[in-house]
């Protein structure tokens, strides 16, 4: 069943310095003169924020068009960023008594503001110089002796406050109070000492604290880990994507003598705005950590001894063949920090050239196999929804940017919010209920709302009787004892999603590790279909990935059971398509789960086992079964960019390249395609993935490989119907969404 489009905005007609333009309706003043290329100053103002209008800055002169064709003017100027576009408007930007009026914002700024820009890490990139110097005054007639307060005060353990240079613009504190939600900033005291600070004078613990350092427009607040590192004039700027979680932030990545300094986020209207949390923004230094692989190893004893490429090649190849072509005996696990290109690659060659279908990419309890998309949704549809149901996720930690527009939905556009979730977690703070359940009853839970939904609903479809014999035991009050969530709050629950008109359910880890997880994801899948939200465009069900690409790695068949694009390895016909193109033959029969993989290793049916960027150790649900088939397999290789638990059991190292050192392109928990390019040279002989995948391709089956990542694509394309939009010259700045 098609979903219906949305509607389109109304537009007004407006006129900006004598240029006429239509604009959606309410818009503010400050955007719309964007469209014209008109510059409006501003400090306080940002546009994912509400607008204040605090500093004055971006002033206009304004009128509105009379019945008769004239325009009658406003007496003052008027604060374009708390100004909503109306039939009629008429603006100024540049006349004599606006430029007038800048100039004295500005000189009553700079009267206590230090004139440290030498020393200051804003400095060259800094708004307050940008318009100072175009706007402000040439000379400054304050001549006494300016405010002296503590420098570099340690706000957090990431931010630093420079309190001489605060303006009193208000961001800080408005972000901390209506993005993040933790409100833990305040304007605290008064006149000259008025300060942005915790209530209590404590640390600034904020998940989110790197934004108030990229919205602070003065360099009052600053990077404790970038500070006096670099400069913006002597350091390489590349566009990028975390790799920190599967939400697919935009980011931008600072590179010094080819080492990353900063990274700093990159607006995408469509996915992060232009927010990042603290893990995507300060802690992915992983690429410059003292145990990253610089040259390919091989295990002499318990020593590592160097090799070159070609041996280490040799190596994987000569063990292949001493498996005299049982491709069953091989099997390999992909992670999630690869690149859609390397995912494509790894896959095809270990089905074409290894001939195995044991591959995955899986390390949650949960490997069912799934056989279409499990995410539904996008960011905008959380708030074009009625109602969002956080299920089994510490939204915050698991899925930071979602959080974030979870949060604005329920802020700003009225949006609804339930979350059911065994611990104390941030959804709370905004949700309508929460259902904390006893940790491992998700199952219980979701049939005692199945049941209290099923007989609230006015036409009840087919599934509601098969619902209600099925788990007629799951009365309120049973439910209740079995889960601890009391009885009138899952009917409340029940009732609220009886009567949405659009839910949009977001399921974490809590679901992908249940014991009876796959129990779990058919519950969610029927309470999807009962309450017809899988036929509604702002409705569905979301099982979160949680790496950078898992979605990625299911899109293009790191799973066992499924060829790219969600084609079966056991249909002839989509084999078939798969054959002609790689020049081989594929494997028919299913192979093994992650969970199976590890199995067969301890049995001795898996000889030959190839980690690509899998930490199995560290992240596998079950570290002690990935411990000990590791130590059972004869021959492992491990693929990584770093030492991990993992590569501790390798008998060859392969050193790879991370995201900051080659291009690519990632797909993120919407099915939304984003590229990303190389901000640095590789380090040592490192490569990357999908290089080291065709050169043992090229090796292997002696076919010409692909020499750039936009080959790779071009052949995902050509293959993978979905991917043709992704092409390199047809992938949009903002990235594309999978058909």
């Amino acid at each position: 069943m098609p979903k219906p489009k949305r509607a389109e905005p109304k537009l007004v007609n407006i006129e900006i310095n004598g240029i006429p333009l239509q604009v959606p309706e309410g818009e503010l003043l400050v955007e719309a003169a964007k469209r014209v290329g008109a510059d409006i100053p501003i400090f306080c103002y940002h546009k994912y924020m509400q607008p204040v209008g605090m500093c004055r800055m971006c002033l206009v002169e304004v009128g509105y068009k009379q019945p008769d064709g004239s325009v009658r003017k406003m007496p003052k100027p008027q604060a374009s960023c708390t100004l909503p576009c109306t039939e009629g408007l008429v603006a100024w930007t540049e006349t004599e008594q606006i430029i007038k009026d800048r100039r004295a914002v500005l000189e009553f700024l700079l009267i206590n503001h230090p004139l440290d820009c030498p020393i200051c890490d804003r400095g060259g990139e800094c708004p307050l110089q940008n318009n100072t110097q175009f706007y402000g005054p040439s000379t400054s007639r304050y001549i006494e002796i300016k405010r002296h307060l503590p420098k570099a005060f340690p706000l957090s353990k990431y931010v630093a406050l420079d309190l001489e240079r605060c303006i009193q613009c208000g961001r800080c504190v408005r972000f901390t109070e209506e993005v993040s939600g933790d409100a833990q900033l305040a304007f605290l005291f008064r006149g000259a000492q008025t300060q942005p600070h915790t209530f209590q004078l404590t640390e600034f613990t904020s998940r989110f604290s790197g934004n108030v350092i990229e919205i602070c427009p003065v360099g009052a607040l600053t990077s404790r880990t970038y500070r006096f590192r670099a400069r913006p004039w002597d350091i390489t700027t590349q566009k990028t994507i975390c790799t920190m979680c599967s939400n697919g932030c935009n980011l931008y990545v600072d590179s010094r003598a080819g080492k990353v300094v900063r990274i700093n986020a990159r607006e995408n209207p469509q996915v992060n705005e232009t927010w990042t949390c603290d893990k995507g923004k300060f802690e992915q230094t992983y690429m410059h950590a003292p145990d990253r692989f610089t040259q390919p190893m091989v295990r002499r004893g318990k020593e590592w001894e160097p090799i070159r490429w070609s041996d280490a090649y040799d190596l994987i190849l000569e063990r292949l063949d001493a498996l005299n072509g049982n491709g069953r005996a091989v099997a390999g696990i992909a992670g999630h920090w690869l690149s859609n290109e390397s995912l494509y690659l790894f896959q095809k060659l270990l089905r074409g050239a290894f001939q195995t279908n044991h591959i995955d990419h899986r390390l949650t309890r949960y490997q069912g196999n799934l056989s279409a998309p499990p995410t539904q949704n996008e960011y905008r549809d959380l708030e074009a929804t009625a109602l969002v149901f956080v299920f089994g996720a510490d939204l915050v930690e698991e899925q930071p940017m979602v959080f974030l527009r979870a949060r604005k939905a329920v802020r700003r556009y009225g949006v609804q919010a339930i979350v059911a979730y065994p611990q104390p977690n941030a959804v709370e703070e905004f949700a309508t209920l929460s259902l904390r359940y006893r940790p491992g009853s998700e199952d219980a839970l979701l049939k005692g709302l199945l049941v209290a939904i099923a007989d609230m609903l006015p036409n009840p479809p087919t599934d509601a009787e098969w619902i209600r014999a099925r788990f007629a035991d799951y009365t309120p009050a049973q439910t209740q004892d079995q889960t601890g969530v009391p009885a009138d709050v899952l009917l409340a629950a029940a009732r609220q999603i009886a009567e949405s008109k659009s839910m949009v359910v977001l399921a974490g880890e809590k679901v992908w590790n249940h014991p009876r997880a796959a129990e779990v994801v058919e519950l969610l899948q029927v309470l999807n279909r009962l309450t017809g939200n899988d036929a509604r465009e702002e409705g569905g069900l979301n099982l979160m990935p949680a790496g950078a690409n898992q979605q990625g790695a299911l899109e293009l068949g790191v799973v066992p059971h499924l060829l790219p694009g969600f084609a079966r390895v056991d249909d002839a016909n989509a084999r078939a398509t798969f054959e002609a193109a790689w020049g081989t033959p594929l494997p028919s029969e299913v192979g093994l789960s992650t969970e199976g993989i590890l199995q067969a290793c301890l049995q001795g049916d898996i000889q030959m086992l190839y980690l690509a960027g899998a930490d199995l150790v560290s992240d596998y649900y079950e570290p002690t079964l990935a411990e000990r088939a590791l130590r059972a397999c004869e021959f492992v290789v491990v693929q990584a960019v770093r030492m991990n638990e993992s590569a501790r059991y390798a008998d060859l190292l392969l050193p790879a390249c991370p995201f900051t050192e080659y291009e690519g392109t990632f797909t993120n928990w919407e099915r939304r395609v984003q590229r990303f390019w190389q901000a640095h040279p590789p380090q040592g002989e490192a490569k990357p993935d999908w290089q080291v995948f065709a050169e043992l391709w090229l090796r292997a089956r002696r076919q010409v490989p692909p020499f750039n990542a936009r080959e790779v694509m071009e052949e995902i394309a050509q293959l993978v119907p979905a991917f043709d939009v992704c092409r390199y010259d047809r992938l949009s700045e903002e990235g594309t969404r999978l058909a």
